[in-house]
C-alpha cells in the first residue's frame, strides 16, 4: 500500500489506499499514527513545499521498501522542458503527470485553480512545456481591498450576472467573471493550435468554477496526488 504525503506550507495531505485526510502536524508522532491505521504501507512519496527534518526523512525511508522524496532529480514517466526546473513547483509537475496519467498521448491544459492560478501544458508526444502563474480568486479579492482605500473586502458567491450595479457586487463579478474569461481564453488559444486538447481544472477553488466554465472540462481535484502515485510507481518499476 502506498503512503502518499503533499507538505504545503500550512496543512499536509496524506493519501493511502482511497483514504484521504489532513496531518495537522509533520512529527514523528503523526507518522506513527500513519503508519499504525494503515499496517500495509510499504511505499512512500513526499512532495513538500518547505525544508525538512533530514531525521524525520531518514525515519520514514526506513519503514517502507521504496521511499522517494519528490524532487527536480527524481525520475519521471514525461519530459521536463521547464528551462529552470529547479523553481518549477513540484504541485505544478506533479499535476501535469496527473494529466498525462489520466490522458496517456494526448494534449492536456492543467488548471490549478488556489491562492494562485496556474496553467500548465503537456503534449501529445508526453513534453511538459511550462506554462503560466496569475493570481487566484481570494488573492484577487484580498489585493483590492488591500491596495484601494475603500474597496472592500468580498467573497465569492454562485452569482452568474455580468454587471452589477452595486460596488460589492461589481468586485465579485468582476473577479469570478475574470477568472471564466481567463479559463476559456487559455482553452481557445490552446484549442486552435491543439484540436485535441483536454482541459483538466484542479486545486480548492476548482469546485466553483467547474460548473461555469461553458467548455467541456474534466474536474479532478486529486490530481496532485494521482500525478505523485505514478511517479511512485514509475520509480519503483525502474
Amino acid at each position: 500500500m502506498d503512503l502518499i504525503l503533499d507538505i504545503g506550507n500550512t496543512r499536509t495531505k496524506y493519501l493511502v489506499g482511497k483514504h484521504l485526510g489532513i496531518v495537522e502536524e509533520f512529527t514523528q508522532e503523526a507518522i506513527d499514527e500513519l503508519f499504525t491505521t494503515f499496517k500495509d504501507i510499504n511505499s512512500c512519496i513526499i512532495s513538500s513545499v518547505k525544508n525538512l527534518d533530514s531525521n524525520l526523512i531518514n525515519y520514514i525511508s526506513k519503514k517502507v521498501s521504496v521511499f522517494i522524496l519528490f524532487n527536480q532529480l527524481t525520475p519521471i514517466p514525461i519530459i521536463n522542458l521547464y528551462a529552470q526546473p529547479e523553481n518549477l513547483g513540484k504541485d505544478r509537475l506533479a499535476g501535469v503527470i496527473g494529466a498525462y496519467t489520466i490522458f496517456p498521448n494526448e494534449p492536456v491544459l492543467v488548471v490549478d485553480l488556489g491562492t494562485a492560478i496556474t496553467f500548465d501544458f503537456i503534449d501529445s508526444n508526453k513534453n511538459y512545456l511550462g506554462g503560466t502563474i496569475s493570481p487566484g480568486l481570494n488573492t484577487r479579492f484580498k489585493s483590492l481591498n488591500l491596495f484601494t482605500d475603500k474597496l472592500p473586502l468580498c467573497e465569492p458567491n454562485d452569482s452568474e450576472y455580468l454587471f452589477a450595479a452595486n460596488t460589492e457586487d461589481a468586485i465579485v463579478s468582476g473577479v469570478q467573471n475574470g477568472i471564466i474569461f481567463e479559463i476559456e481564453g487559455y482553452i481557445n488559444a490552446f484549442s486552435k493550435k491543439y484540436p485535441k486538447l483536454k482541459t483538466i481544472i484542479t486545486g480548492g477553488d476548482s469546485i466553483n468554477f467547474a460548473k461555469k466554465l461553458k467548455k467541456p472540462i474534466f474536474a479532478e481535484p486529486n490530481l496532485i496526488f494521482i500525478g505523485l502515485k505514478t511517479i511512485l510507481k514509475y520509480n519503483a518499476k525502474n
